[in-house]
């Protein structure tokens, strides 16, 4: 459920079309409910998603405009606990 900020999801173009792309939410958005699967939530470092959502996108595609690349991820085992 996309019900706060920090849930982490698959993107895609539809039915059986997930791939190696995700998303994190900046807020609630219970509108992708049913439409993106969540796999994880951020429990730590809600300071590096708040350098990201400032982060300068481009319109059409809602990409960074500078590259960005997030270089160190600790997964737990269970990733929607916290």
């Amino acid at each position: 459920m996309h019900k706060v900020r920090g849930m982490v999801s698959m993107a895609n173009n539809g039915p059986n079309t997930n791939g190696s792309q995700f998303f994190i939410t900046y807020a609630p958005q219970p509108h992708l409910d049913l439409k993106y699967t969540v796999f994880g939530k951020v429990i730590d470092g809600m300071d590096a998603l708040d350098q990201l959502e400032k982060l300068t996108v481009n319109p059409k595609n809602y990409r960074p405009t500078n590259e960005t690349r997030i270089r160190s991820v600790t997964i737990h085992a269970n990733p929607l606990a916290g």
